[in-house]
C-alpha cells in the first residue's frame, strides 16, 4: 500500500545564481506571456499551467473555498458565511466543538439542536487526530499499539456509518472510512466503503474524492484517475502527482466507455505536455465540446505558443521550458538572433493551425466561448493578421468588455495598431495612447510595444516606452531576475556568453551606433510645447536621463573616432553635469568605479614622474576630448615644432582610454580586462578591435617615432608601441631589436622620464 508523500519540488530559480559562469536570465525570467490562465478562473488547474520554473511539483490548492465549505454552507441555508465553516473546519479541534464556541457554524449547529452534525464533526475532528499519527513519525514507524489504536477507531467509523440514518451524513461519515483506510494501510476497506457507498451513487465532490483513494487499491485504474482530473479541483494535482507515471494512454483509451471518458484520457495526458498538442485537442473537442478542461488545455496551448514566439522575438533567448532545461543540464545553448527567428517563425506556422482548430469550433457548444473568442484574437496577433485581429477585437470590445481578460485583448490591440504598420512608418497613433497609458504600470507590456516600434525603425518611441518601462518597475539591478524584462542584443553566429538588459541604457550603449543615438537625442531637444500629454509622460524617463543620454552619444562619437562631433555632444551637456560626475569629488549618476583619476595624456597606471603636467584642468569627457582635438591638430600640422610630443601625448591619451588605462570610461560604462581574444569580433561596439588592441595608439606612437629627433626618445616610442600592443608582462621586441642599448633602463617604467626628456 502506497503512503502518503511530502514533496517539495526544487525550483530551478533558486539554483540560477549557483554556475561558475554567473547568472544570466532564463526560463520562467524570460518567458513572454499575455493571455494568463488568472484571467480565466483556472486557479483549480494551477500545477499544470505552463511554467518552466518547476522541476517537479510544489503546489497547494489554494482557491478561496474547497467543495466540502460550500457543501455546507448550501446545507445551512446560506446562513453562515463560507469564512466561518472554513475556520470550522480548518482550525477547530475536537474540544472546541461545545455550546461556548464562538463560531458561527458551530453556534448554527447548537442553536438549531443539529446533535447529529454535531456528532459528526467531533467524529471528523477525532479523525484527524488519528490520521495525524501518520505524520508524526518521520520514520513512518508502524508499533503494535498505533496499529491497534488505529484499526479500533476505524472499526468505531465504520458503525457510525452504519448507524447514521442521515443519507447526507453517512456519505459523509463513508468518507472519512475510506480516507482513514487508507491513512491506516487498509485497501480491503477502502475497496468495500466505496462500492457500499459510492459506487452507484450520485457523481459529486464526494465521491471524486472517495475515487482517489480508491484508485490506490485497483491496477486498471486508468480511467478513474481521468475522471478524478476532470471534475475534481481539490484533487487533480493530487491524482497526476501519484499515477501519470503508469498511466498509459493506449491502455486507457481501451478502457474508456463513452465519449466522454475518451475526452477525458486525452485530457489527463495533455496537462503537462511541453509539446504541440493540437492533436489531442481536436480528439478532445471532438467527444466533448463543453469541457472545462478543454477549455483550459486550449489556453494552456496558447500560453506555449506565446512562448515559442514572443520570447525569441522580444528577448532573444531560448523558449522558457528549452533554456531551463539547457540551464539545469549545466549549460548555455547558444543560438544566433537568425536562428531564433526562424524557430519563432516556424512556431506562427503552428500557431495558424490551432488557430484554424479554433476557428472551426462551434462556439455555442463550448463552455466557455469568451475564452475561445479572445483566443481567436490572440492568435491572429501571433500570425500577423492584423488586420483581422482588429475586426475580432473590436467586436469582442462591444460584447465583452466588462470581462477580466479584456484588459489583454486591449493590449493585443495596441500591440497590433503598432505592429500593423511598415518599416520607417510606425508611430504610436492616437487611438491606442489611451491604452498604453491605462496599462503604463505594465512593464512587459510597454517592452513590448517598445520592441514593436524598435523593430519597424522607431527607436526614439521604442526606447521611450522601454524605459518608461524601466522607470516604474520597483526596482531593478543586475542580478535580481524577478525585477522586470531581461532581454539580450543580438546574438552572431559564433557568439558565447553575449550581454543581456535590464536597463533600457546598458541596452542603447551596446547596441545603437552614435548615428541611431543621434535620433533619439534630437527626439529629446524637440520643442517640449510640441509634446501632447501621452509623450510627456512616456519620455518622462528618456527627458530625465538626457544629460546621461547625450554624454552615452558623445561617447559612441569617441568611440566611432568623431572627436568634433563628440566635442559638439559633450558641449552640449553643461558645465555642472561634468563638476557633477566623473570625479572624485562629486558623482552624481556615476560612481567612484567611474571617475577619472589622472591625465590620459600625461599619466599611466604604476607610472610616477613620466610625464609633466604642462596644462591643469579637470579632467572630464568634454576636456579630454577639446584637447585631443587640439593635440592632433597641432600634431598634424607641419609648422608645429614638436609634433613629436604632440603625437606621444596623443598615443598617450589612446592607450588610457582601452581597456588597459586608466581612462576607459571615454569609452565604455563599464570594463574587464579578462577578455577572451577569439571573442573579439562577436562584440557590438564598433571600437572593439581597437579597445582591446589599442592600434590608434600604436599609430601615434609610430607618428611619434617617425618624427622624433634622438635615438633615445625613438628607442622610448618603441617600447610604448609594444607596450600599447600588450601591456604587462612584455619582452619590447621592438626595442631590443633596434635599439638594444637601451633595452634594460627601457623594460621598466622607472626611466621613463628621463627618456622622455630626451627628444
Amino acid at each position: 500500500m502506497k503512503r502518503f508523500l511530502v514533496f517539495t519540488a526544487v525550483l530551478l530559480s533558486s539554483i540560477s545564481k549557483t554556475f561558475a559562469c554567473g547568472y544570466s536570465p532564463y526560463g520562467e525570467d524570460v518567458r513572454y506571456s499575455l493571455f494568463l490562465p488568472e484571467y480565466f478562473g483556472y486557479n483549480d488547474f494551477k500545477p499544470f499551467y505552463y511554467d518552466s520554473q518547476l522541476f517537479g511539483f510544489n503546489f497547494e490548492y489554494d482557491n478561496s473555498f474547497d467543495s466540502n465549505i460550500y457543501d455546507w454552507y448550501y446545507f445551512t441555508g446560506k446562513k453562515v458565511t463560507l469564512d466561518e465553516i472554513d475556520e470550522c473546519m480548518g482550525s477547530l479541534t475536537f474540544t472546541d466543538i461545545n455550546t461556548d464556541s464562538k463560531n458561527g457554524f458551530v453556534h448554527f449547529l447548537y442553536q438549531n439542536k443539529m446533535n447529529n452534525v454535531i456528532n459528526y464533526l467531533k467524529m471528523a475532528k477525532k479523525c484527524e487526530a488519528v490520521n495525524s499519527l501518520f505524520y508524526e513519525d518521520e520514520w513512518e514507524r508502524d508499533t503494535p499499539e498505533k496499529n491497534l489504536h488505529q484499526l479500533a477507531f476505524l472499526k468505531k467509523l465504520k458503525q457510525a456509518v452504519i448507524d447514521e440514518k442521515n443519507e447526507y451524513l453517512k456519505r459523509k461519515y463513508a468518507f472519512l472510512a475510506i480516507r482513514t483506510s487508507y491513512y491506516i494501510g487498509n485497501g480491503e476497506s477502502m475497496s468495500s466503503l466505496f462500492d457500499m457507498y459510492f459506487k452507484n451513487g450520485k457523481k459529486d465532490y464526494l465521491y471524486y474524492w472517495s475515487l482517489f483513494f480508491n484508485s490506490f487499491t485497483k491496477d486498471d485504474k486508468s480511467i478513474d484517475v481521468a475522471n478524478i482530473m476532470a471534475y475534481s479541483p481539490e484533487k487533480k494535482y493530487a491524482v497526476y502527482y501519484y499515477f501519470h507515471n503508469d498511466f498509459n494512454l493506449q491502455k486507457a483509451l481501451a478502457k474508456a466507455k463513452s465519449k466522454q471518458e475518451i475526452a477525458n484520457v486525452h485530457a489527463y495526458a495533455s496537462v503537462q505536455k511541453i509539446s504541440p498538442n493540437l492533436e489531442s485537442l481536436k480528439k478532445i473537442y471532438d467527444n466533448s465540446h463543453k469541457s472545462r478542461i478543454l477549455d483550459f488545455l486550449l489556453l494552456r496551448e496558447i500560453n506555449k505558443i506565446e512562448d515559442w514566439i514572443f520570447t525569441p522575438y522580444y528577448t532573444n533567448y531560448l523558449p522558457s521550458i528549452d533554456s531551463a532545461d539547457n540551464w539545469y543540464e549545466g549549460e548555455e545553448v547558444v543560438e544566433s538572433t537568425n536562428t531564433l527567428r526562424n524557430r519563432s517563425e516556424k512556431d506562427r506556422l503552428y500557431a495558424k493551425m490551432v488557430l484554424d482548430f479554433v476557428n472551426s469550433a462551434d462556439l455555442s457548444k463550448v463552455e466557455n466561448p469568451v475564452l475561445w473568442n479572445a483566443s481567436q484574437i490572440q492568435l491572429l496577433f501571433m500570425t500577423r493578421n492584423y488586420a483581422e485581429c482588429l475586426n475580432r477585437i473590436h467586436e469582442f470590445e462591444k460584447k465583452h468588455s466588462k470581462e477580466k481578460i479584456f484588459q489583454q485583448v486591449e493590449k493585443i490591440k495596441a500591440l497590433c495598431v503598432i505592429s500593423d504598420q511598415g518599416f520607417g512608418k510606425a508611430i504610436v497613433k492616437d487611438e491606442i495612447k489611451p491604452i498604453i497609458l491605462k496599462y503604463k504600470s505594465d512593464e512587459r507590456f510597454l517592452f513590448s510595444l517598445g520592441r514593436e516600434l524598435e523593430f519597424r525603425g522607431n527607436i526614439a518611441d521604442g526606447m521611450a516606452l522601454i524605459s518608461f518601462g524601466n522607470s516604474i518597475s520597483e526596482y531593478y539591478l543586475d542580478y535580481d531576475a524577478s525585477s522586470g524584462v531581461e532581454w539580450q542584443g543580438n546574438r552572431l553566429k559564433s557568439s558565447g556568453n553575449l550581454k543581456y538588459f535590464y536597463k533600457y541604457f546598458d541596452y542603447l550603449d551596446f547596441v545603437y551606433s552614435a548615428k541611431e543615438m543621434q535620433i533619439v537625442i534630437n527626439k529629446l531637444n524637440q520643442n517640449k510645447t510640441s509634446r501632447d500629454i501621452f509623450q510627456k509622460i512616456i519620455y518622462s524617463q528618456l527627458l530625465k536621463d538626457k544629460d546621461q543620454l547625450t554624454d552615452l552619444l558623445g561617447t559612441k562619437y569617441i568611440r566611432e573616432n568623431r572627436l568634433i562631433a563628440a566635442e559638439l555632444a559633450f558641449r552640449s551637456i553643461g558645465e555642472k553635469y561634468w563638476n557633477d560626475n566623473y570625479n572624485a569629488w562629486e558623482r552624481d549618476e556615476y560612481g567612484e568605479y567611474y571617475s577619472f583619476e589622472e591625465n590620459p595624456f600625461y599619466d599611466f597606471k604604476h607610472t610616477e614622474n613620466f610625464i609633466p603636467h604642462t596644462e591643469k584642468y579637470l579632467v572630464t569627457k568634454l576636456s579630454v576630448t577639446q584637447h585631443l582635438i587640439k593635440y592632433l591638430k597641432l600634431a598634424n600640422n607641419p609648422k608645429t615644432k614638436d609634433r613629436d610630443y604632440y603625437y606621444f601625448i596623443i598615443a598617450n591619451c589612446y592607450v588610457n582610454m582601452s581597456q588597459y588605462g586608466h581612462s576607459w570610461m571615454m569609452r565604455r560604462y563599464e570594463s574587464t580586462s579578462d577578455y577572451r581574444e577569439e571573442e573579439v569580433y562577436n562584440e557590438s561596439y564598433i571600437d572593439e578591435t581597437d579597445y582591446r588592441n589599442s592600434n590608434l595608439a600604436q599609430q601615434y606612437y609610430r607618428l611619434a617615432y617617425e618624427n622624433a629627433k634622438t635615438d633615445k626618445f625613438k628607442a622610448l616610442c618603441l617600447r610604448m608601441i609594444d607596450f600599447a600592443k600588450s601591456n604587462y608582462p612584455n619582452d619590447f621586441k621592438k626595442l631590443r631589436s633596434r635599439y638594444p642599448e637601451f633595452y634594460n633602463d627601457l623594460s621598466n617604467c622607472e626611466h621613463l622620464e628621463e627618456y622622455f626628456k630626451s627628444r
